[in-house]
């Protein structure tokens, strides 16, 4: 049962993705690949010629310039992983990051690159911002009975658990509104026991989670 927390906060962060586009997601999701400062020079000079080949840069670099370039990636850039360079170029070559991205004048020099990265960083931060601005507004709790109950019916169907801790009282509540023979009056452990023993008649794979001592 250790891993319920993580599981439904899993279940919530892809909820929000859904609302954002593919290419969107993509950047979220794009933690694969090595710091450009842990990069050697072979693996530094597969990205630029990658890189080259995205945005249509005829004339690859010389090995003098390869070498000038992976300095000046590794001294400025070197925070960014090697996929995230390369996924840069992926959205220049899709039209994603503008119109200066796109202008490289068939030659890869450190202030095109720096060009193409500012233009990435600005498209990732607005939708890294974007997506934190969602998350905290799905983190406020829809204060009603009828939510908390529908929340609770989400946790157990997709995680086949029933939580030890819930708004029971919400939840009963809202029980009483639709389920007929609920008794309005009640204790808070009777209203727990209440809605525990009714949604594990109608959820008889549910388990019921138990907290390690």
């Amino acid at each position: 049962m250790a891993g319920i927390a993580q599981m439904l906060i899993q279940l919530a962060d892809s909820s929000i993705l859904k609302r954002f586009s593919t290419t969107e997601r993509s950047l979220l999701q794009n933690t694969e690949g090595k710091k450009i400062y842990d990069c050697n020079d072979s693996e530094l000079k597969q990205m630029l010629a990658y890189c080259c080949l995205m945005v249509g840069i005829e004339r690859p670099p010389g090995e003098d310039k390869k070498m000038v370039l992976i300095s000046f990636l590794r001294k400025d850039h070197g925070a960014l992983t090697n996929k995230q360079v390369g996924q840069a170029f992926e959205l220049v070559a899709a039209g994603e990051l503008g119109t200066d991205a796109q202008e490289h004048y068939n030659n890869i020099s450190p202030m095109y690159l720096s060009n193409v990265i500012r233009a990435y960083l600005q498209k990732l931060n607005g939708v890294k911002h974007r997506y934190e601005l969602k998350k905290r507004v799905e983190d406020v709790p829809k204060c009603t009975p009828e939510a908390y109950y529908k929340r609770l019916v989400k946790v157990i169907e997709e995680c086949s658990v029933i939580p030890a801790f819930w708004a029971w009282d919400e939840v009963y509540d809202y029980l009483c509104q639709v389920v007929a023979g609920m008794k309005l009056q009640a204790s808070a452990g009777e209203k727990k026991e209440a809605v525990i023993k009714y949604f594990r008649e109608k959820y008889p794979k549910a388990i019921l989670q138990v907290l390690s001592k």
